[in-house]
């Protein structure tokens, strides 16, 4: 394949697995303060125009989500 044909399809892959983040970190923050929290959901399109190179705190909640997951399933299969 053609490095630019591996490019797009990273870039693909990147941009859904920061979506994912995204949304996963706003539902753990809108279920732990109970709906508290006054925050509006972007969807996909808004998330993709407005994504920046600075790291959201949402995604950054959503990641360490998953990360925790991954680590309690490898402690839990020892």
């Amino acid at each position: 394949m053609s490095i630019a044909f591996e490019i797009f399809i990273w870039l693909i892959v990147e941009t859904g697995l920061s979506f994912l983040f995204y949304s996963t970190g706003w539902l753990l923050v809108k279920v732990v303060t109970f709906g508290q929290y006054k925050s509006e959901f972007k969807d996909f399109a808004s998330y993709k125009a407005s994504k920046a190179k600075r790291v959201d705190l949402t995604f950054l909640l959503g990641f360490c989500f998953y990360v925790a997951l991954i680590a309690l399933m490898a402690y839990l299969s020892h």
